[in-house]
């Protein structure tokens, strides 16, 4: 169905009820016959020509999976519950999938397999668990380990973007301050000094000199970052091809950073540790676990590093042994998933492993507030004076002339 257009629907269902959505069909008519198979009579179907992205945040996917779970526990059929929370969801891209996966399951697909024609919003993680829970009859058990899941590893991305934001936030005012003064305050101080008529200090003409280059060059600039901003966010985003080598470099660079790298590494290894022991906690046997965990990594060397230990796992080496090949996890990690493997109680040793990894990253990200706060200070004052001091200089020498 490679022809297949897209349109946005907006309808009344059987009962009445308004519903919009949107679907893929070869033409207008194709469309509104294929609305018409779901019990949907259009009021207004609109082709679109462009389909961006959708985007749901990992919030709203544990809130709504946390949803189903209740609805579920509370002995409400699957596809009551699915159309439910089709209908109430606030996220509208969300709620559409929703839909659609109600339709998939109406229509005699299992809900694992009406998931995964979703691959921008569910990840294997996700599809694996429901999978999981499918087969062995615990849906409703399964969507909220499912959820707790997701929970921990946004509480998780959460600290590390905590960590980070007041450093980032005051660096960029910080910037924000010195272009304001490059490009407005220094021009006024230059025509002041072109009047003495006299030599200025080296220190004066590098501030004069990257004022007016600023000046001339500051929109040429904006327009090459904006775009350079916009690459980063969307290879930052998951993607078919996660394991092209190219998209490691940026990710690598990260680990490498003097204190941030250390942040990064123990949150990426303390979400590892939990989804895989949700995973062996589910049921899923390890080389298939291993798959849904290195898309949960966000972290394309971490997500490489996963999918090398699946196959070294496949082939009959120890996880474990493979980990401390790697170098990329901490020694009391590894301990534990060898104690783990030879006692057979790995779900819960790397549910404890990510419990202390977390523990860490609480204490890395206590210690580089405490240590960014005064380096901040130190940056901030030193550019500042250093410029200020750059442009009374002239003034001073010309009062010791006189």
């Amino acid at each position: 169905m490679s022809s297949a257009h897209l349109f946005a629907w907006r309808g009344q269902d059987a009962q009445g009820r308004q519903r919009q959505g949107r679907l893929r069909a070869p033409t207008a008519g194709m469309a509104r016959a294929l609305l018409r198979r779901q019990g949907v009579r259009a009021l207004r179907l609109q082709r679109l020509w462009w389909d961006p992205m959708p985007h749901v945040r990992p919030k709203e996917l544990s809130l709504m999976t946390r949803q189903l779970a209740a609805l579920l526990r509370a002995g409400v059929p699957l596809l009551q519950s699915l159309d439910m929370l089709s209908r109430s969801l606030s996220s509208l891209t969300l709620s559409e999938v929703m839909q659609q996966v109600h339709n998939d399951v109406a229509a005699g697909s299992a809900l694992h397999d009406a998931l995964a024609q979703h691959p921008a919003q569910f990840s294997g993680l996700y599809i694996s668990m429901v999978q999981a829970g499918e087969s062995a009859g615990i849906l409703d058990t399964m969507t909220e380990r499912l959820a707790l899941t997701l929970e921990k590893n946004e509480a998780l991305r959460s600290r590390v973007r905590s960590a980070l934001m007041y450093p980032m936030a005051v660096l960029c005012v910080a910037m924000a301050v010195l272009v304001l003064i490059l490009v407005f305050v220094v021009p006024v101080f230059e025509d002041v000094f072109r009047s003495f008529g006299a030599e200025l200090p080296w220190a004066t003409q590098l501030v004069v000199a990257l004022s007016s280059g600023l000046s001339s060059s500051g929109p040429m600039l904006l327009l090459l970052v904006l775009p350079g901003l916009w690459w980063w966010r969307s290879s930052a985003q998951p993607t078919a091809d996660q394991r092209a080598p190219e998209r490691d470099g940026l990710d690598q660079w990260l680990l490498k950073l003097p204190v941030i790298g250390g942040l990064l590494e123990t949150a990426v290894v303390a979400r590892w540790a939990q989804t895989l022991s949700a995973l062996l906690a589910a049921g899923v046997p390890l080389v298939e676990a291993l798959g849904p965990v290195a898309q949960a990594c966000d972290q394309r060397v971490y997500m490489r590093l996963t999918w090398q230990l699946q196959r070294q796992v496949a082939q009959g080496t120890r996880l474990s042994e493979g980990m401390a090949q790697s170098g990329r996890f901490a020694t009391l990690v590894i301990q534990l998933c060898a104690t783990g493997e030879e006692t057979g109680a790995m779900d819960q040793l790397l549910a404890r492993a990510g419990t202390l990894m977390e523990t860490e990253l609480d204490n890395r990200v206590h210690g580089l507030s405490s240590l960014l706060e005064p380096l901040i200070i130190l940056l901030l004052g030193g550019l500042i004076g250093g410029i200020l001091v750059a442009m009374y200089l002239p003034i001073f020498h010309l009062g010791q002339v006189f």
